[in-house]
This record gives C-alpha cells, structure tokens and sequence, in this order.
C-alpha cells in the first residue's frame, strides 16, 4: 500500500513580470478595467411589516447601495456559456437565466451596505468569488428587493442603462 502525501506549500508560484506593453501605455479610454464599477441605489421604506420600493423623495425612505464590477467581454462569453444547455430532442440551446443571474452576482458583486446594520448580510469573496453563505444572504432580502438588483444589474450588463 502506497501513501501519498500532499507537497508542501513551500513552493511559492512565480509571478509573471508585468506585460511590457501595459507598463507602456495604460488601458485606453474604451478598455474594460478591473476598477470599473458600477452602483444599484435601492431606495425603500418600511410599509404593514414588510419593505416596499420607493423613490428618495418619500418620507422615510433609506437608501442602501450595491456595487458591482463591469464584466470583460470573455467573462460574458464564459458566463453565458456555463448558464447555457442543449436539448437535443428540441435541437435548441436554453439559458438558464435563474443560473445566469447568480453567477453574475457571485462573480461581479463587490460589496453593498445592507450589512450596516445587520451583520447577517456581510458578503465574503474567495479568490474573487462571493462565498454560498453570501448567495445565502443575499437570497435572505424580500423578493422584490432581489429583483429590483437583479433588473438593474441585467439592465447595465445588456443594455448599458
């Protein structure tokens, strides 16, 4: 019988030197950069128990935000493809819009401020991706909040609005 043993994590991984053309000339004006984001304002108030959408200008409004990061062309290819499937009796492609939306919000989402005053809504990134727990938290908001994020958010990313 054979043991196999796990390396040791005392091989650091080399790092590759920065490309000589982006320590030339920094991304241009129409590039995609891992800085670009974008803000979802979510204005809503409390209305019978449960919280409503609403426009700043109501009394008792609060506003809480979500930021997210701007997706790069393959990051859209690659998500859409993951989303997508084949039926093959139909001979069609489907999008699984449900999966598509999560993973944006697991992958894109970089903070939001509903964790202010409750600390069950903090999100966490691993390796850059929101955590389950996180998925979790965020599937906790009432219904109507998650879909106003998830139309604005849809509305930036296909539309530009």
């Amino acid at each position: 019988m054979a043991i196999v043993q796990a390396r040791p994590e005392t091989e650091k991984k080399e790092q590759s030197p920065p490309r000589l053309d982006e320590k030339l000339m920094k991304p241009g004006k129409y590039e995609v950069t891992s800085e670009d984001t974008f803000t979802v304002e979510i204005f809503m108030r409390k209305q019978d128990k449960r919280w409503v959408l609403c426009s700043m200008t109501d009394k008792g409004a609060t506003k809480e935000e979500v930021i997210f990061r701007m997706w790069t062309y393959n990051e859209m290819v690659e998500s859409r493809k993951m989303a997508t499937s084949y039926d093959p009796l139909k001979r069609i492609h489907m999008v699984d819009h449900d999966a598509l939306n999560r993973m944006k919000i697991q992958r894109f989402m970089v903070s939001w401020t509903f964790d202010k005053e409750n600390p069950r809504l903090r999100i966490q990134h691993v390796n850059g991706v929101m955590t389950d727990e996180s998925w979790t938290a965020f599937t906790r908001l009432h219904p109507n909040i998650c879909t106003f994020i998830i139309e604005r958010m849809n509305a930036v990313y296909d539309y530009n609005n």
